[in-house]
């Protein structure tokens, strides 16, 4: 029994294999609830769902993991079981198509629909409600705020703020604001986003 429990609990890792026994004994227990993914054939996983995202490994054939999120589109998540401590939310999962070749133990229709972030947009993770700003100036002023756990496209930035889109991300509002980079992490390429002074 322990074995067959130990083998639905094969997870991966961006750049290795299956996780060792000493890190499974580490994960959670599945429960009744939960939907396995198995893969029938090789399977890629992205690191956004999208298959124009950075590519992050192979699943091969009979590689499981434990579907924690699809998208409204059919991308299925899973958590990789590596620390993340800045990312949130769907950040933290890595990305199958649904097109891919797998069965699922479990249901699938169970499982959580949630926002997946887009391939070729920079997106600021917001941990804590935070205001944002007409301008790059916490004396300018409020225009709206964002909640804790979200994220919004950043359009644009200085040296220690940076310009949200909110309609890029999952609150979908057509608000752009200003918000300091020390109150948020950033995830895609800086490199991408115009710098002003």
């Amino acid at each position: 029994m322990l074995v067959q429990l130990l083998f639905a609990l094969i997870s991966v890792y961006p750049g290795a294999g299956p996780l060792s026994l000493g890190s499974l004994l580490y994960s959670q227990l599945p429960d009744e609830n939960e939907c396995i993914l198995v893969c029938i054939d090789s399977v890629d996983v992205f690191n956004r769902p999208d298959s124009s995202a950075v590519f992050v490994i192979k699943l091969a054939p009979d590689n499981q993991v434990v579907i924690s999120g699809r998208t409204v589109d059919g991308w299925l998540g899973f958590d990789p079981g590596v620390a993340q401590a800045a990312n949130i939310g769907s950040f933290r999962l890595r990305w199958i198509s649904g097109d891919a070749q797998y069965v699922t133990d479990g249901v699938l229709s169970s499982v959580p629909v949630v926002w997946g972030p887009k391939a070729g947009i920079t997106y600021a993770m917001i941990y804590e409600s935070s205001p944002l700003y007409s301008e790059p100036d916490t004396n300018s002023a409020v225009v709206d705020s964002v909640p804790s756990s979200s994220a919004a496209g950043i359009v644009s930035r200085t040296e220690d703020w940076y310009l949200l889109d909110l309609s890029i991300g999952p609150l979908g509002q057509n608000v752009e604001g200003w918000i300091r980079s020390m109150d948020v992490s950033a995830s895609g390429d800086l490199d991408t986003i115009p710098l002003t002074e």
